[in-house]
Protein backbone atom coordinates (compact mmCIF):
# COMPACT_ATOMS: atom_id res chain seq x y z
CA UNK A 1 0.00 0.00 0.00
CA UNK A 2 1.37 3.42 -0.97
CA UNK A 3 2.06 6.03 1.68
CA UNK A 4 -0.80 8.20 0.34
CA UNK A 5 -3.34 5.33 0.50
CA UNK A 6 -2.16 4.40 4.00
CA UNK A 7 -2.69 7.99 5.18
CA UNK A 8 -6.25 8.04 3.77
CA UNK A 9 -7.05 4.67 5.39
CA UNK A 10 -5.84 5.81 8.81
CA UNK A 11 -7.78 9.07 8.53
CA UNK A 12 -11.03 7.19 7.84
CA UNK A 13 -10.45 4.96 10.88
CA UNK A 14 -9.93 7.99 13.11
CA UNK A 15 -13.17 9.64 11.95
CA UNK A 16 -15.09 6.41 12.52
CA UNK A 17 -13.64 5.89 15.98
CA UNK A 18 -14.42 9.36 17.33
CA UNK A 19 -18.24 9.19 17.21
CA UNK A 20 -18.20 5.64 18.62
CA UNK A 21 -16.20 6.84 21.62
CA UNK A 22 -18.63 9.71 22.17
CA UNK A 23 -21.63 7.40 22.06
CA UNK A 24 -20.22 4.99 24.63
CA UNK A 25 -18.74 7.52 27.06
CA UNK A 26 -21.28 10.31 26.79
CA UNK A 27 -24.44 10.98 28.85
CA UNK A 28 -27.78 12.26 27.61
CA UNK A 29 -28.74 14.10 30.82
CA UNK A 30 -29.84 13.69 34.45
CA UNK A 31 -32.17 10.82 33.59
CA UNK A 32 -30.52 8.66 30.95
CA UNK A 33 -33.48 6.76 29.53
CA UNK A 34 -31.20 4.73 27.24
CA UNK A 35 -29.75 2.90 30.27
CA UNK A 36 -32.65 0.64 31.13
CA UNK A 37 -32.85 -2.71 32.85
CA UNK A 38 -31.50 -5.43 30.55
CA UNK A 39 -34.16 -7.88 29.47
CA UNK A 40 -31.98 -10.78 30.63
CA UNK A 41 -31.81 -9.47 34.24
CA UNK A 42 -35.04 -11.29 35.11
CA UNK A 43 -37.34 -13.94 33.67
CA UNK A 44 -39.98 -11.23 33.17
CA UNK A 45 -39.56 -8.29 30.79
CA UNK A 46 -40.42 -4.73 31.84
CA UNK A 47 -42.72 -2.93 31.98
CA UNK A 48 -45.40 -4.92 33.86
CA UNK A 49 -49.05 -3.92 34.34
CA UNK A 50 -51.18 -4.28 37.52
CA UNK A 51 -54.91 -3.50 37.41
CA UNK A 52 -57.69 -3.00 39.96
CA UNK A 53 -55.53 -3.27 43.10
CA UNK A 54 -57.08 -2.13 46.42
CA UNK A 55 -54.42 -0.29 48.41
CA UNK A 56 -54.18 1.30 51.83
CA UNK A 57 -51.80 4.23 51.40
CA UNK A 58 -50.83 6.73 54.08
CA UNK A 59 -48.21 9.35 54.88
CA UNK A 60 -46.89 10.02 58.36
CA UNK A 61 -44.04 11.99 59.93
CA UNK A 62 -40.89 10.19 61.06
CA UNK A 63 -37.51 11.13 62.54
CA UNK A 64 -35.85 13.47 59.98
CA UNK A 65 -32.33 12.32 60.87
CA UNK A 66 -33.31 8.70 60.27
CA UNK A 67 -34.85 9.59 56.91
CA UNK A 68 -31.72 11.46 55.86
CA UNK A 69 -29.51 8.51 56.83
CA UNK A 70 -31.50 6.13 54.62
CA UNK A 71 -31.01 8.03 51.37
CA UNK A 72 -28.09 7.66 48.95
CA UNK A 73 -25.94 10.61 47.94
CA UNK A 74 -27.83 13.04 45.69
CA UNK A 75 -31.26 12.55 47.27
CA UNK A 76 -32.68 14.61 50.15
CA UNK A 77 -35.77 14.06 52.31
CA UNK A 78 -38.69 16.35 51.62
CA UNK A 79 -39.08 19.05 54.33
CA UNK A 80 -42.37 17.41 55.38
CA UNK A 81 -40.37 14.43 56.78
CA UNK A 82 -42.94 11.99 55.45
CA UNK A 83 -42.80 8.25 55.09
CA UNK A 84 -45.39 6.93 52.64
CA UNK A 85 -46.56 3.37 53.29
CA UNK A 86 -48.57 1.22 50.90
CA UNK A 87 -50.17 -2.08 52.01
CA UNK A 88 -52.12 -4.10 49.45
CA UNK A 89 -52.99 -7.44 47.89
CA UNK A 90 -53.49 -8.58 44.29
CA UNK A 91 -55.42 -11.85 44.75
CA UNK A 92 -56.04 -12.72 41.08
CA UNK A 93 -53.20 -13.42 38.66
CA UNK A 94 -55.36 -11.97 35.85
CA UNK A 95 -54.95 -8.52 37.42
CA UNK A 96 -51.33 -8.55 36.20
CA UNK A 97 -49.52 -8.94 32.89
CA UNK A 98 -47.02 -11.43 34.30
CA UNK A 99 -46.46 -11.07 38.05
CA UNK A 100 -49.33 -13.33 39.03
CA UNK A 101 -51.09 -12.98 42.40
CA UNK A 102 -49.06 -11.27 45.13
CA UNK A 103 -49.19 -9.17 48.29
CA UNK A 104 -47.02 -6.20 49.12
CA UNK A 105 -46.15 -3.69 51.82
CA UNK A 106 -43.55 -1.05 51.10
CA UNK A 107 -42.27 2.06 52.86
CA UNK A 108 -40.76 5.03 51.05
CA UNK A 109 -39.15 8.32 52.05
CA UNK A 110 -40.61 11.37 50.32
CA UNK A 111 -37.98 13.37 48.42
CA UNK A 112 -37.20 17.00 47.81
CA UNK A 113 -37.11 18.28 44.24
CA UNK A 114 -38.47 15.19 42.45
CA UNK A 115 -42.19 15.95 42.23
CA UNK A 116 -44.54 14.03 39.97
CA UNK A 117 -47.90 15.25 38.72
CA UNK A 118 -51.64 14.67 38.80
CA UNK A 119 -53.61 14.81 35.55
CA UNK A 120 -55.54 18.07 34.94
CA UNK A 121 -54.44 19.49 38.29
CA UNK A 122 -51.84 21.81 39.78
CA UNK A 123 -51.28 19.26 42.58
CA UNK A 124 -47.94 17.46 42.63
CA UNK A 125 -46.65 14.52 44.66
CA UNK A 126 -43.09 14.36 46.03
CA UNK A 127 -40.85 11.63 44.70
CA UNK A 128 -40.50 8.49 46.84
CA UNK A 129 -37.42 6.38 47.61
CA UNK A 130 -37.90 2.70 48.49
CA UNK A 131 -36.44 1.84 51.91
CA UNK A 132 -38.43 -1.32 52.78
CA UNK A 133 -40.30 -3.62 50.40
CA UNK A 134 -41.95 -6.89 51.52
CA UNK A 135 -43.43 -9.06 48.77
CA UNK A 136 -45.01 -12.52 48.90
CA UNK A 137 -44.25 -13.56 45.30
CA UNK A 138 -40.89 -15.17 44.35
CA UNK A 139 -41.42 -14.11 40.74
CA UNK A 140 -41.99 -10.48 41.68
CA UNK A 141 -39.12 -10.49 44.15
CA UNK A 142 -36.82 -11.59 41.34
CA UNK A 143 -38.11 -8.80 39.08
CA UNK A 144 -37.86 -6.01 41.66
CA UNK A 145 -34.48 -7.11 43.04
CA UNK A 146 -32.98 -6.89 39.55
CA UNK A 147 -34.06 -3.25 39.15
CA UNK A 148 -32.74 -1.93 42.47
CA UNK A 149 -35.67 -2.27 44.89
CA UNK A 150 -34.69 -3.57 48.39
CA UNK A 151 -37.10 -6.50 48.32
CA UNK A 152 -37.59 -9.03 51.12
CA UNK A 153 -40.13 -11.78 51.70
CA UNK A 154 -43.31 -10.87 53.58
CA UNK A 155 -47.07 -11.46 53.53
CA UNK A 156 -49.75 -8.76 53.64
CA UNK A 157 -53.37 -9.56 54.47
CA UNK A 158 -56.29 -7.17 54.09
CA UNK A 159 -59.88 -7.55 55.27
CA UNK A 160 -62.81 -5.14 55.08
CA UNK A 161 -65.79 -6.10 57.25
CA UNK A 162 -68.72 -3.94 58.35
CA UNK A 163 -66.99 -0.83 57.10
CA UNK A 164 -63.75 -1.49 59.00
CA UNK A 165 -60.48 -2.00 57.11
CA UNK A 166 -57.75 -4.09 58.73
CA UNK A 167 -54.45 -4.75 57.00
CA UNK A 168 -51.33 -6.40 58.37
CA UNK A 169 -47.75 -7.14 57.30
CA UNK A 170 -46.33 -10.44 58.54
CA UNK A 171 -42.73 -11.57 58.21
CA UNK A 172 -42.01 -15.18 59.07
CA UNK A 173 -45.53 -15.46 60.48
CA UNK A 174 -44.97 -12.57 62.91
CA UNK A 175 -46.98 -9.34 62.80
CA UNK A 176 -44.79 -6.32 61.95
CA UNK A 177 -47.17 -3.51 60.94
CA UNK A 178 -50.93 -3.24 61.40
CA UNK A 179 -53.28 -0.57 60.09
CA UNK A 180 -57.00 0.09 60.57
CA UNK A 181 -59.53 2.62 59.29
CA UNK A 182 -63.23 3.13 58.75
CA UNK A 183 -63.96 3.04 55.03
CA UNK A 184 -66.93 3.56 52.74
CA UNK A 185 -68.00 1.48 49.77
CA UNK A 186 -68.70 4.04 47.02
CA UNK A 187 -65.76 4.43 44.66
CA UNK A 188 -65.26 7.95 43.31
CA UNK A 189 -62.80 10.83 42.84
CA UNK A 190 -61.19 9.19 39.84
CA UNK A 191 -57.90 10.53 38.56
CA UNK A 192 -54.52 9.71 37.10
CA UNK A 193 -50.96 10.89 36.79
CA UNK A 194 -47.39 9.82 37.51
CA UNK A 195 -45.44 8.84 40.60
CA UNK A 196 -41.66 9.19 40.62
CA UNK A 197 -40.17 6.34 42.63
CA UNK A 198 -36.45 5.75 43.20
CA UNK A 199 -34.19 2.86 44.13
CA UNK A 200 -30.50 1.97 44.17
CA UNK A 201 -28.44 -0.51 42.14
CA UNK A 202 -25.81 -1.61 44.67
CA UNK A 203 -23.58 -3.38 42.15
CA UNK A 204 -23.37 -0.29 39.95
CA UNK A 205 -23.56 2.24 42.79
CA UNK A 206 -26.31 4.09 40.89
CA UNK A 207 -29.56 5.75 41.91
CA UNK A 208 -32.38 4.71 39.58
CA UNK A 209 -35.79 6.21 38.86
CA UNK A 210 -39.06 4.41 38.14
CA UNK A 211 -41.62 6.76 36.51
CA UNK A 212 -44.91 5.01 37.30
CA UNK A 213 -48.16 5.96 35.51
CA UNK A 214 -51.37 5.28 37.46
CA UNK A 215 -55.11 5.86 37.52
CA UNK A 216 -57.87 4.97 39.95
CA UNK A 217 -60.44 6.13 42.48
CA UNK A 218 -60.92 6.29 46.24
CA UNK A 219 -63.63 5.73 48.85
CA UNK A 220 -64.28 7.71 52.02
CA UNK A 221 -62.02 7.04 55.01
CA UNK A 222 -61.97 8.02 58.69
CA UNK A 223 -59.73 7.40 61.74
CA UNK A 224 -56.73 5.76 60.05
CA UNK A 225 -54.26 4.23 62.50
CA UNK A 226 -50.86 2.63 61.91
CA UNK A 227 -49.16 0.51 64.57
CA UNK A 228 -45.66 -0.96 64.36
CA UNK A 229 -45.66 -4.34 66.09
CA UNK A 230 -42.17 -5.46 65.01
CA UNK A 231 -39.64 -6.47 67.68
CA UNK A 232 -37.75 -3.51 69.11
CA UNK A 233 -34.50 -4.45 67.37
CA UNK A 234 -36.08 -4.77 63.92
CA UNK A 235 -34.99 -2.17 61.30
CA UNK A 236 -38.62 -1.25 60.63
CA UNK A 237 -38.83 0.45 64.02
CA UNK A 238 -36.53 3.23 62.84
CA UNK A 239 -39.50 4.40 60.77
CA UNK A 240 -42.15 4.37 63.48
CA UNK A 241 -44.72 7.18 63.10
CA UNK A 242 -44.24 10.23 65.30
CA UNK A 243 -47.98 10.94 65.05
CA UNK A 244 -51.18 9.76 63.35
CA UNK A 245 -51.13 9.78 59.53
CA UNK A 246 -51.06 13.18 57.83
CA UNK A 247 -53.22 11.67 55.11
CA UNK A 248 -54.51 8.20 54.21
CA UNK A 249 -56.61 6.69 51.42
CA UNK A 250 -58.28 3.41 50.52
CA UNK A 251 -57.94 3.32 46.76
CA UNK A 252 -58.51 1.00 43.81
CA UNK A 253 -55.95 1.67 41.13
CA UNK A 254 -54.03 0.44 38.13
CA UNK A 255 -50.36 1.18 37.46
CA UNK A 256 -47.22 0.06 35.64
CA UNK A 257 -43.91 -1.26 36.95
CA UNK A 258 -41.58 0.30 34.36
CA UNK A 259 -38.01 -0.29 33.33
CA UNK A 260 -35.66 1.85 35.35
CA UNK A 261 -33.76 4.98 34.34
CA UNK A 262 -30.29 5.69 35.74
CA UNK A 263 -30.00 8.99 37.59
CA UNK A 264 -26.59 10.67 37.58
Amino acid sequence: MSARRLLVFLTVLIFLAVPLAVVHSGCSGPHDASKKAPQSATSLPGPQLVTGAWMFMAAYKADPEVLKSMLPEGLKPHPNNHVVINMYTVPDKNQTSGFGAYTLTYLTVELEGNDSYVMDSDITYPGRYFVHYYNSSPKMREFTRAVGIPVQEGMTTTVVKNGVLKTMLEIGGQSMIEATAQVGSQLGKFGGGHFNYFGFLKEAGKVVKYPIPWNGGTVSMANPKITFTAPEDHPLNKLKPLADPTWAIWTKGSFVYPQYQIVN
